[in-house]
């Protein structure tokens, strides 16, 4: 696997665990930024097939390297599907910070959540 390849599927794989804690009440396709992540990075169904099969730890570790425009466009992505939901729990707020961290992208879900609404 290459490492464009294992990015895509990183991100995909990140999405979805996102996803599913919120209860799969949000459709990616919805997201204004996922769309996007999508077109910078070409992401495919095949990609987020590949992504069921991944660890999150693995992704996290993959996305470390990855381009600060993909971390932020992921970070703006997680925001809008936080942002659909009804509302910001605090364990969605450490979870995000928690995430950016691992990633090496310390950001705060505040500082995304303000620069989404500059677009």
């Amino acid at each position: 696997m290459n490492p464009k390849e294992k990015e895509r599927i990183a991100v995909c794989c990140v999405l979805l665990d996102i996803t599913k804690s919120l209860k799969g009440c949000i459709e990616l396709s919805g997201c204004p930024h996922y769309q996007q992540l999508k077109n910078k990075l070409l992401l495919t169904d095949t990609d987020m097939e590949a992504a069921h099969k991944e660890s999150v730890l693995l992704s996290l570790a993959a996305l470390k390297h990855a381009h600060y425009n993909t971390k932020m466009l992921l970070a703006m992505t997680i925001c809008d599907l936080y942002v659909d939901s009804t509302t910001i729990s605090l364990n969605h707020r450490i979870a995000f910070e928690v995430l950016m961290n691992a990633i090496d992208w310390p950001i705060s879900l505040t500082e995304v959540l303000e620069r989404g609404r500059k677009k």
